[in-house]
């Protein structure tokens, strides 16, 4: 009997992100984000070379009743793991009631402890078992949603409002864009951003991937603050069902006096309560970045522990602290194109 059929008999089966019981699955619950459907896994796929899967789990008449999607991540540097999902703040499983819940977590500790699986990362708090271990290393930020945005924007702190009518009386624009060269202008400010900070950067072929693959589908947009000809600040969301992600922003060392992030950010929550959705999600911040946290509360969000569960309990390799400060100082006092090699060459170890 192969492992296919056993996975069966145990009541899960690995299936294809673009299998139609998880199209049919992941469309009928409400709570499914952007980061379970199948396009934004295969676009990570394809830019890093991972294999993308979903563990899902059925009833005795083949019904799925839970699901989690994963990425099968291989690294000479941070070794061999299941990634739900990588380069991705957060994944909840989806389930149908607790009891499918629990035989999803028991099915990953099934898969783990018979060899079938390596190192299993959740980003998501799964049941307590005794081999899953639990942290909360960073905070979420999710804000509700309302059909009328004036009733969220009664929830901003004094200070998002006062700058969000700055950039209006300055003559702060917002421009809309999906198109390949939209794209490329976020990729030069989201270079030079990234730059400044440090970090390597995406690759290029990523963004080419999610703008042709998601944003093209109707699964996100771009956003780019303006003050005359002069672009000073962009965001990239994510969207789908009821939810909408600040996936990514860049802007520059221009003119931020003029308040461009925060009209930007308004314009992104008045569309998304104008087009019933009900969740805006900030993402995750670390818990030491007390500034970061303090302006997305300023927005009216709820800040939630965000708990990663890990099978075993040992922690995954990571690169040594000193090499992270050693890549930030090279970055930052280097040409664009380091940020950019650097990217090439370590961004598909990592996330």
């Amino acid at each position: 009997m192969n492992a296919g059929n056993r996975s069966v008999e145990k009541g899960w089966t690995r299936l294809d992100p673009t299998d139609q019981r998880w199209l049919a699955y992941v469309a009928s619950k409400p709570e499914a984000m952007v980061f379970h459907h199948p396009a934004w896994m295969q676009v990570l796929a394809r830019c890093y070379g991972h294999r993308a899967f979903v563990v899902a789990v059925h009833d005795d008449a083949g019904n799925i009743v839970a699901g989690l999607p994963m990425l099968d991540v291989r690294s000479l540097i941070t070794g061999r793991r299941w990634v739900s999902l990588p380069f991705t703040d957060f994944c909840p499983p989806l389930y149908d009631d607790a009891a499918s819940h629990d035989r999803l977590a028991d099915s990953l500790v099934s898969l783990h402890a018979d060899h079938a699986a390596p190192r299993i990362e959740v980003r998501w708090q799964l049941p307590a078992r005794s081999t899953i271990t639990a942290g909360a290393p960073f905070v979420l930020h999710m804000l509700n949603l309302d059909a009328d945005p004036d009733r969220v924007r009664g929830g901003l702190k004094r200070q998002h409002l006062q700058n969000i009518r700055a950039a209006e009386k300055h003559g702060v624009r917002i421009v809309w864009g999906k198109e390949p060269d939209d794209m490329r202008l976020f990729y030069r400010l989201h270079t030079e951003t990234r730059q400044r900070l440090g970090v390597p950067v995406q690759p290029w072929r990523f963004f080419k991937l999610l703008q042709s693959q998601v944003l093209e589908q109707g699964l996100g947009f771009l956003l780019f603050a303006y003050h005359g000809d002069t672009v000073l600040a962009t965001g990239l969301f994510l969207h789908w069902q009821k939810s909408i992600t600040y996936k990514y922003a860049a802007s520059t060392q221009v003119a931020q006096d003029l308040r461009p992030n925060n009209l930007l950010t308004w314009e992104a929550i008045s569309w998304a309560c104008e087009h019933g959705l009900t969740q805006f999600d900030w993402g995750r911040s670390d818990l030491e970045n007390e500034g970061l946290r303090r302006y997305k509360r300023g927005w009216g969000a709820e800040e939630i522990p965000l708990v990663y569960s890990t099978l075993p309990a040992a922690p995954s390799r990571q690169v040594d602290g000193r090499a992270s400060e050693l890549l930030h100082r090279v970055i930052t006092k280097s040409p664009a194109w380091v940020c950019r090699a650097t990217g090439e060459l370590l961004y598909r170890h990592f996330g």
